[in-house]
C-alpha cells in the first residue's frame, strides 16, 4: 500500500468517514478560508523569555542545501516540498524532540510569491514573512508550538529583523492565540483563499479592528 493510501486509511480510522470525506472535498473540490495578517515589531513589548529549551528539545535552523532533520511520520511526506522551498531561497526552523522533527516554520527574507495560489507578500529589508507553521497533531497539547514560536522570534531578532509578519487562518484559534501571547497583533489585512478544482486564488482586503479571538488586551509599548 502506498504512503498516501496508508495516510488515508489511518484518517478513516481516526476521524471517521464523514470527517475524512469532508476533508477530501475541501482538499480537492472546493474550499474557502479567511485569514488575517498579524505582525510583530521590534519596538513592541514581547513575552519572549531567555530562549532556553527543555532537555531533549532542540530548534534547528536549515538553509540552502543543508540536509533536513529526521522528520516525524506526519511531516515526512512533505520532504520534497521542503527541499524545493530551500532551493527557492527560503529558510526553516524545525523543532525536534529526541532528534525527530515534529514541527516547523518557514521564513522568507525577500518578497514571497506563490504562483500556484496567486499569492504575493512584499518583504522589504528589515522584514521577514513567516509561513507554513506545522505541528504534528499528536504534539499539539505539548509545549512544542510555544517553543517554536519563541525560538522563531529569537532567531529573527538575532538577524536584526524589525518587523515579522504572517497569515493566520481565523479557524485556527490555537495558532492565533499563541502568536497573540507573544505580542503579535492584527494589522488590518484580511486574506481570503479560494480553492476550486485545483485552481487557487488569493484575495486581500482592508479592515479595521480585530477579527480573531481575543482573550485579553495586551499593553504594547510604542
Amino acid at each position: 500500500m502506498s504512503a498516501s493510501l496508508q495516510r488515508l486509511s489511518a484518517r478513516f480510522v481516526q476521524q471517521g468517514v464523514k470527517a475524512t470525506l469532508g476533508k477530501m472535498w475541501k482538499d480537492h473540490v472546493f474550499r474557502i478560508t479567511h485569514s488575517v495578517m498579524v505582525e510583530f515589531r521590534s519596538e513592541w513589548q514581547a513575552t519572549v523569555g531567555d530562549g532556553k529549551l527543555p532537555d531533549g528539545v532542540d530548534c534547528i535552523h536549515i538553509t540552502g542545501d543543508a540536509p533536513l532533520p529526521v522528520l516525524c511520520e506526519w511531516l515526512a511526506h512533505r520532504a520534497t516540498a521542503f527541499r524545493q522551498m530551500l532551493s527557492d531561497g527560503k529558510q526553516a526552523l524545525f523543532v525536534t524532540r529526541d532528534g525527530v522533527a515534529y514541527g516547523c516554520v518557514w521564513i522568507s527574507l525577500t518578497s514571497h510569491r506563490d504562483r500556484k495560489a496567486h499569492e504575493f507578500y512584499q518583504v522589504i529589508p528589515g522584514e521577514a514573512y513567516h509561513y507554513c507553521w506545522l505541528l504534528d497533531p499528536d504534539h499539539r497539547n505539548s509545549r512544542l508550538g510555544m517553543l517554536l514560536c519563541r525560538q522563531t522570534m529569537h532567531h529573527l531578532r538575532h538577524l536584526g529583523i524589525r518587523r515579522q509578519f504572517g497569515i493566520v487562518d481565523l479557524t485556527n484559534a490555537a495558532s492565533y492565540l499563541v502568536q497573540y501571547y507573544f505580542g503579535y497583533r492584527e494589522c488590518g489585512q484580511k486574506v481570503t483563499h479560494l480553492y476550486l478544482l485545483g485552481t487557487q486564488w488569493t484575495i486581500t482586503s482592508r479592515y479595521s479592528g480585530n477579527l480573531g479571538p481575543q482573550r485579553k488586551s495586551r499593553a504594547v509599548a510604542a
